[in-house]
């Protein structure tokens, strides 16, 4: 008769590797009830690796050690020699979702990686509507604004001339692109010597894809040109642009209650 005590000892030991081999493996989900315990004791700041402690277990960033002539203020023994490799590790191990997260982005970084945010193509944008508190990515705030807000645009083509008007008391205007449904801000403000008239770009700040525009105003022969860059914008707002306008002395077109703009938007090379 066969002895069924060595196949189970093999079972039980297969199950255990098993086991193991999944716990390293899958991610475990870690809630820190006090966060402050990854921050350096002395410059309260993030801890970035190498970590520091001295013989009584207070720890430190490396750059500190040397700020604090590499003696501990907690307790006054030495701190600079001896790694704290526990926490290095669960530092190396926490990965955070990026904070757009929940406007698409997909990323996890490290806590002390940054980069990431600050070029971020999932920055959330604002639609320019007032009435309207749609937030979300440039690519999806443009597929909102071709289905919802369709009519209250000015369509136009790349690299095409086309015609503003702009009344006394108009603060601004949406453009659309007709390929691509980028939208942009046409905005004008009335300052001391005349009227300020720029274009901007809603999307994210930290875009590589840039666009040149042209503003031209004429009246009785004279002609007013601006060409510039778009800066990129996350939502209109009221407050008038510090530079990069185009400035048309209020005396310009005399009496008339509009301003006719020709306008050109153009992708950069």
């Amino acid at each position: 008769m066969a002895d069924s005590r060595g196949s189970d000892s093999e079972s039980d030991r297969r199950r255990s590797l098993i086991s193991s081999n999944r716990r390293k493996n899958e991610a475990m989900n870690v809630i820190f009830t006090d966060p402050q315990i990854l921050d350096c004791y002395i410059c309260c700041e993030r801890l970035s690796i190498p970590v520091f402690q001295c013989e009584n277990g207070h720890i430190s960033c490396s750059s500190c050690c040397t700020k604090i002539q590499n003696k501990c203020p907690s307790c006054n023994l030495a701190i600079g020699n001896i790694r704290c490799r526990a926490i290095e590790k669960v530092l190396e191990s926490i990965k955070i979702p990026c904070r757009n997260a929940i406007y698409g982005c997909k990323m996890t970084m490290s806590l002390n990686e940054i980069d990431h945010e600050t070029s971020c193509t999932h920055e959330p944008c604002f639609c320019p509507l007032d009435d309207c508190t749609f937030v979300g990515s440039a690519e999806k705030l443009s597929l909102h604004f071709s289905k919802k807000h369709k009519n209250t645009s000015k369509s136009f083509s790349y690299n095409a001339r086309f015609t503003m008007c702009l009344n006394n008391g108009d603060s601004h205007r949406i453009l659309q692109a007709e390929n691509d449904s980028i939208l942009f801000v046409l905005s004008y403000s009335f300052e001391i010597f005349g009227n300020a008239v720029t274009v901007n770009r809603i999307g994210p700040l930290s875009s590589e894809r840039k666009f040149c525009y042209e503003i031209k105003a004429k009246t009785q022969g004279s002609v007013l040109c601006f060409q510039s860059i778009a800066k990129e914008i996350q939502g209109w707002s009221k407050v008038p642009p510090s530079k990069g306008w185009l400035l048309i002395p209020n005396e310009y077109f005399g009496s008339s209650t509009q301003t006719i703009l020709e306008i050109r938007i153009w992708p950069a090379c």
